[in-house]
């Protein structure tokens, strides 16, 4: 909330509203004022028919929907680590991936280990990791491997092979897509519900770090907590 103080210094800044004093100062977080996109991608992702597996790929329009959505959640969570990165900066090494950044903060955070597949798998999509697939008798062989992304050149994670298996084409622990063109709504319900467990873990540790507060969306012509997107995900 902005509004205007008889302090000309404050009259752009932000009032507290438990003591109605200016706030000299702001970071620039755009973390929560994603949930509502989020929020109205679920709800399109919902509107499309579910189809039958598939080999080698998802249907096209949930692909695109489910790719999204990824990529906004783990976007939503990296804003909010950069707002930690902030207000833990004489701590934080700011070069260490953010699974590790998050363990060197909340040492037994249960959700690391998930974490690093998450963004594999944001990784894999923002850069459109490629798989060759052999679809030439896809009814009777399935759409085995032709290359992987790293046999075609692609700069994937230096424990790649730890974390995906290679012939399911998915990782080892939350059984997430690594095709690109594959990712699909049961990939977003794993990705958003390890965010929000990170982000509630974080939460719970200090909320001055990660405030959590005022997540209402707009969902269905009713309101939400953005969270409970998570059960509407079937």
């Amino acid at each position: 909330m902005f509004g205007r103080t008889a302090d000309k210094r404050y009259s752009l800044g932000r009032i507290d509203p438990m003591t109605s004093q200016a706030i000299p100062d702001i970071i620039t977080i755009v973390a929560p004022f994603y949930q509502q996109p989020i929020a109205d991608l679920v709800e399109r992702l919902l509107q499309i028919k579910s189809q039958e597996p598939h080999p080698a790929r998802t249907g096209h329009q949930e692909n695109g929907y489910a790719a999204s959505l990824v990529l906004l959640l783990v976007a939503m969570l990296e804003s909010y680590v950069s707002r930690l990165k902030f207000t833990r900066r004489l701590v934080v090494n700011h070069s260490l991936p953010i699974p590790d950044l998050l363990t060197s903060l909340y040492p037994g955070l249960p959700t690391v280990e998930d974490l690093r597949e998450v963004f594999l798998l944001r990784n894999i999509v923002v850069h459109n990791h490629v798989w060759h697939l052999d679809v030439s008798e896809i009814e009777v062989k399935g759409a085995p491997t032709i290359s992987t992304p790293r046999e075609l050149g692609f700069n994937v994670n230096k424990n790649y092979n730890d974390i995906v298996d290679l012939q399911a084409r998915r990782t080892r622990r939350l059984g997430l897509h690594v095709s690109p063109t594959a990712v699909d709504r049961a990939d977003v319900k794993s990705v958003f519900s390890v965010v929000w467990l990170t982000l509630e873990a974080m939460n719970k540790i200090s909320y001055s770090d990660t405030p959590l507060a005022g997540r209402q969306v707009a969902f269905r012509r009713r309101r939400l907590q953005f969270e409970e997107l998570l059960i509407e995900l079937v």
